[in-house]
């Protein structure tokens, strides 16, 4: 991730809320949406997302909490917690979302700084496992279906392992299609065997 980022900021404190806009400023990152609204945060990231999200536990209408769960409902956003108290029983439902750090106010520059590094750090590599997790799930589900399509192949052209999966990659080359969507509409019935 960039050194600077896109930061969205959310504080329902207005003492507190100018402070931590001006540590990011000078931090070097862009800070187009500073608020005291968990909808103002919300709606703000249905319109564009932002590189992050930091949120005080206590917004105007609503628990940051729940608005930074909601702003990563559709796309995952690494975000910060800043609180005025350290009871993390509070931040504990956070942290099973896309929250990866908190702070306890009063925050200084040597506490942000390197927590945003942090949280991007780690965000990349959680994006990165999401990714292997998705490629194996998919891989996986492919396998189930050739396999499937394998055995059928075998038992209607009496033909070997091999030669079933060498026919099915044919089918597949010849329409131009994955491998899954033969083996899927082989299971699933059709007579594409009698081409």
């Amino acid at each position: 991730m960039n050194e600077s980022a896109v930061i969205y900021l959310a504080i329902g404190e207005d003492e507190s809320r100018p402070v931590v806009e001006q540590m990011l400023k000078s931090l070097h990152h862009s800070v187009p949406v500073v608020t005291d609204s968990g909808m103002r945060l919300i709606h703000a990231c249905e319109e564009k997302l932002p590189d992050l999200l930091i949120s005080g536990i206590h917004l105007s209408d609503m628990d940051g909490i729940d608005a930074l769960i909601q702003c990563c409902h559709v796309e995952p956003i690494p975000s910060i917690i800043i609180s005025n108290t350290d009871s993390y029983d509070k931040v504990r439902k956070a942290m099973e979302d896309h929250v990866m750090a908190f702070l306890t106010e009063p925050i200084s520059m040597s506490d942000l700084k390197p927590a945003i590094f942090l949280v991007q750090r780690r965000f990349e590599q959680f994006a990165e496992l999401r990714k292997e997790n998705q490629e194996l799930k998919a891989a996986l589900e492919t396998r189930k279906w050739v396999e499937r399509a394998k055995g059928i192949v075998m038992k209607k052209k009496d033909v070997d392992e091999e030669t079933a999966y060498r026919e099915l990659r044919r089918m597949a080359n010849n329409r131009r299609v994955k491998m899954i969507e033969i083996a899927r509409t082989i299971v699933e019935g059709t007579e594409l065997l009698e081409d």
